[in-house]
């Protein structure tokens, strides 16, 4: 193997997975977010589940990726708004 052969691993992956949704538009941000929280007031059996333990490890790991791109405050779910 070259020494100049960097090995990709899902980190790298999710790092720009993040990035990317983080220099997206802001009203999509928003409204990405705001889709999230929805998702996890009305549904969240189903919800909770996408981010739980029992779920495949790399859904949890995009999920989060996702929901802390989107709400860099957020440690385990959306942070909650009064709607």
């Amino acid at each position: 193997m070259a020494d100049d052969h960097k090995c990709t691993t899902h980190y790298e992956f999710f790092n720009a997975l993040r990035d990317v949704i983080i220099a997206s538009d802001p009203a999509k941000l928003e409204a990405l977010h705001n889709t999230i929280h929805d998702w996890s007031e009305h549904d969240p059996d189903n919800y909770f589940w996408a981010i739980g333990p029992q779920a495949p490890a790399i859904l949890f790991q995009v999920m989060m990726e996702i929901v802390t791109a989107c709400d860099p405050g957020a440690t385990s779910k959306p942070a909650q708004t009064d709607a």
